[in-house]
């Protein structure tokens, strides 16, 4: 299919995804519309409901100059609060920093939303492998599983917490980009190692006696199907490989001020009223 005719099929599921939820009440032209109380009725009856707003921000046609302030917004952003997170100490933190930065890009004009699932990343020639499985066994009660990143159309691929993700001294880091923001990056299957971590696979094993080339697919049984709409793809940065796998849509069921709102420091207020919001204010809608 040429690029045109994928525009026009774009258009065509973006006009239909918007007139659903108009008809369930819900005002499209609005930012973060997933809050509306339209939007929250229609998702406590149907538990896949927020792929709708995924889908209708990822097939939303978009303008020239449009794609020129999300390319001058997106990238800076996300360094941003890398600088930040990192300067905080806060390893990992890809729920929090991938949680606020929607609902920032929503008060900076720029439509967006998240993803959760597995993240790998790989070096062949040095035999370096870090994976972050979304089957995986829990370090505590609650904890959430795998990986998180956003999508901001033009780009596929936002990634503000990929320096964060190894300890101090790992020699991964010697690879790791200060940031992941790409709008092309290959389609790829997902395979039993990128959604199952080792430990869960030699457990299913002793279980059953056997390894299931397919054990991806019976923990995660929506893997294709969501795969379809939001497939998974691999970015490259030199030597290092980055795959990743998304499992579901995550955006936050707080606002930007509540979230973190328990831990001890970089608050969603905390970011947005002493970070972002002066060093962003030329772009706050």
């Amino acid at each position: 299919m040429g690029e045109a005719k994928r525009r026009a099929a774009g258009a065509l599921e973006h006009a239909r995804i918007d007139g659903r939820l108009r008809q369930l009440g819900i005002d499209t032209t609005r930012f973060g519309f997933f809050d509306q109380p339209a939007f929250l009725a229609a998702e406590r009856g149907e538990s896949a409901f927020l792929e709708q707003y995924a889908l209708w921000v990822q097939t939303r046609p978009r303008t020239a100059d449009y794609d020129a302030r999300v390319r001058n917004i997106v990238p800076r952003l996300a360094e941003f609060l890398a600088d930040l997170f990192e300067r905080e100490d806060m390893q990992r933190s890809c729920v929090h920093v991938s949680s606020m930065m929607q609902r920032i890009l929503d008060r900076l004009g720029v439509w967006s939303f998240g993803l959760k699932g597995s993240m790998i990343s790989e070096v062949a020639r040095e035999d370096l492998w870090r994976g972050q499985a979304v089957c995986d066994v829990s370090d505590f009660p609650g904890a959430e599983l795998g990986h998180a990143w956003v999508v901001a159309p033009p780009f596929v691929i936002v990634d503000g917490t990929i320096r964060l993700q190894n300890v101090a001294g790992d020699p991964m880091n010697a690879f790791t980009p200060p940031i992941v923001a790409v709008e092309d990056a290959p389609l790829i299957k997902p395979t039993l190692d990128d959604v199952v971590s080792a430990e869960v696979q030699a457990l299913h094993q002793r279980r059953e006696g056997r390894l299931d080339s397919q054990l991806h697919h019976r923990l995660v049984p929506q893997l294709r199907a969501f795969g379809s709409a939001f497939p998974s793809r691999e970015a490259r940065f030199g030597d290092l490989a980055l795959r990743y796998v998304p499992a579901g849509v995550r955006i936050s069921d707080v606002g930007l001020e509540e979230i973190n709102g328990a831990g001890e420091k970089l608050k969603g207020d905390e970011v947005w009223n002493d970070h972002v919001a002066p060093a962003f204010s030329a772009y706050i809608v």
